[in-house]
């Protein structure tokens, strides 16, 4: 999980980042996924990112982005995950498509606006790792490509062994 040096420009962390083992992740998994029981979860991330007070007009909203991260112990596991967390996150709204490209082998993304405010959501996979994003508040769709892109980075480099600190 990020930390906040190195969340892209306009981001910084609420909170520190929370990792979990797979026996704690797993109630949080099944909660947005019901089959993270079968598809072999192996440990979980979450954080929340906000915009803070840097380069904000007084009066404007703050964007936020809730992030989960989950990794399991094949591709087939977070694919079977990944499919239906796409689908939980659609109902009882009128999504839109968003164009997010932040170099994952899967990408799902979509957005609803309330008066010119946007609610967009990201759910991506990277091999074993599914990536959630819940951005809200946002002035575009598109706001969350920065954390998506920061997140894809930090999973290729930790599965390739490297430490990451960009």
């Amino acid at each position: 999980m990020p930390d906040r040096e190195s969340l892209p420009a306009g981001w910084r962390g609420e909170a520190d980042p929370k990792v979990r083992d797979a026996k704690d992740a797993l109630d949080d998994c099944s909660a947005m996924a019901v089959t993270c029981t079968s598809a072999g979860l192996v440990a979980m991330g979450s954080d929340s990112y906000d915009e803070g007070t840097v380069n904000r007009p007084e009066g404007d909203r703050e964007h936020r982005a809730d992030v989960f991260v989950f990794s399991f112990d094949s591709p087939e596991g977070a694919k079977k995950v990944m499919k239906n967390l796409v689908g939980a996150g659609r109902k009882g709204e009128s999504p839109q498509p968003v164009k997010i490209d932040a170099g994952a082998q899967d990408t799902e993304a979509y957005s609803t606006s309330d008066s010119g405010v946007y609610k967009s959501q990201v759910v991506m996979r990277v091999d074993k790792v599914v990536i959630g994003i819940l951005g809200e508040e946002l002035k575009q769709p598109r706001d969350i490509q920065p954390i998506a892109e920061t997140l894809v980075d930090r999973v290729e480099k930790a599965s390739q062994g490297e430490s990451s600190t960009a």
